[in-house]
């Protein structure tokens, strides 16, 4: 069952206790992302992930993964581009532990100017790893392309860069302006008992009376952008992809779904079973999507050698006109129902998965649905809701593209899909 409530602090929280489970899993969300930096600004969201990891006034950084190292748990976080999220998953005896340390690190980082040098270069370094690795850097240049100039477009990491020139002065004043009750929510799944972790989260949050102090975003325009950039490595990676208003209506969701898992999601999809299995035109092919508050997108991708490029290219064109000549029929659209229904079963045993889910659904459709109610929406989903996704956004003039790989890439002899 899922219960929603608010601190006395004004911070959201959703709570789902499932009786079944020895397991406690719990979430601080921070409404901040990368998107919402000033240019000044860049890579500061990123960097206070790690640096509230490395003390407070109550605990060194070895004290904050002691304690809950030693109960069995695990403390972890990530940053995108809308939200910061800081978890820790532990048995459910432990919930209170759990509280304690993340709030304490969370609220009250101590900002060590000498940890705050020694993480520069760690972060740097992981900035470099990402640009080590083809499939990562092809996608943000995609993205870049797509959006260019936009919030959005900027890596989430910051440059190496921006990185090196921290201020802690500049990095304690974002700290304290957005990392307060009135922007983050609670979540939290498991074995617990309401009343008490209420009662808990409220003695461990700060009650101050700050209004929320997220900025106005802006949804960015879509850019025509199909283009080829050679590097020094031996294959070719392919993005294609197409932006849209982000539906607020988990109806959308469920149906952007659907679509998503028959054409491009799994080893028995269709871009998988053609592109791949008929074809034998590349190693990897697949389909994603990633949402945000005001936009969504959808990309196809896929790796191949060089001398593939020019015919992966076509057959990906015919896939995507065959979604029209050969519209998903009913055995596909419930095959794919079925292994969506599947994946959300097995989904329900991890509780890190539940107390996530929450946190998802409040932020993208203001509304949380029980599972119950996700298989009832999922199951009104047919064959006429899919074919209206591909006709309203399926459109060769809607498409981005990037062919990113080795020197050896020949020209595209195309500059736009056709199908």
């Amino acid at each position: 069952m899922i219960q929603a409530a608010r601190l006395d602090s004004s911070s959201p929280v959703l709570l789902e206790s499932v009786e079944h489970t020895d397991v406690f899993s719990i979430g601080l969300w921070q409404l901040y992302g990368s998107r919402d930096e000033s240019k000044l600004e860049s890579g500061f969201t990123h960097f206070l992930e790690h640096m509230l990891f490395k003390g407070t006034g109550r605990r060194s950084a070895y004290q904050i993964a002691q304690e809950v190292e030693r109960v069995g748990g695990y403390l972890n976080a990530f940053t995108e581009k809308e939200i910061t999220c800081f978890y820790c998953t532990l048995p459910a005896e432990s919930a209170e532990l759990a509280i304690d340390v993340l709030s304490d690190m969370y609220f009250a980082s101590v900002l060590d100017p000498g940890e705050i040098e020694k993480e520069k270069s760690v972060v740097v370094n992981e900035i470099q790893t990402m640009e080590d690795n083809p499939e990562e850097k092809g996608h943000q240049m995609f993205i870049e392309g797509l959006w260019d100039g936009h919030s959005l477009s900027r890596k989430i990491t910051g440059e190496a860069a921006d990185v090196q020139g921290i201020g802690r002065e500049a990095l304690e004043r974002f700290y304290r302006e957005r990392f307060v009750p009135a922007n983050t929510v609670v979540t939290a799944a498991g074995r617990l008992d309401p009343q008490r972790i209420l009662e808990r989260l409220n003695r461990a949050f700060p009650v101050r009376s700050e209004p929320p102090g997220l900025n106005h975003r802006n949804p960015p325009d879509r850019n025509r952008n199909w283009r080829l950039a050679a590097d020094k490595f031996e294959q070719a990676h392919l993005y294609a992809g197409i932006s849209y208003r982000s539906a607020r209506d988990p109806r959308e969701y469920f149906k952007d779904l659907v679509f998503n898992t028959l054409f491009g999601e799994s080893m028995s999809s269709r871009l998988f079973q053609h592109l791949r299995e008929a074809k034998g035109l590349c190693y990897s092919v697949y389909s994603f999507r990633s949402y945000f508050t005001d936009v969504a997108l959808w990309t196809t991708y896929a790796s191949t050698t060089p001398r593939s490029l020019p015919a992966l290219l076509e057959g990906l064109n015919e896939e995507l006109g065959r979604l029209r000549s050969d519209p998903p029929n009913d055995k596909e659209v419930e095959d794919a129902k079925s292994q969506i229904r599947g994946s959300m079963i097995l989904a329900k045993e991890d509780m890190e998965n539940r107390m996530k889910r929450l946190f998802r659904q409040y932020h993208l459709t203001d509304r949380v649905v029980e599972y119950e109610e996700s298989l009832r929406l999922l199951a009104g989903i047919g064959p006429q809701q899919v074919i209206q996704f591909i006709d309203e956004h399926i459109r060769p003039e809607q498409f981005n593209l990037l062919a990113y790989g080795s020197r050896g890439i020949k020209k595209l002899a195309r500059s736009g899909f056709t199908f």
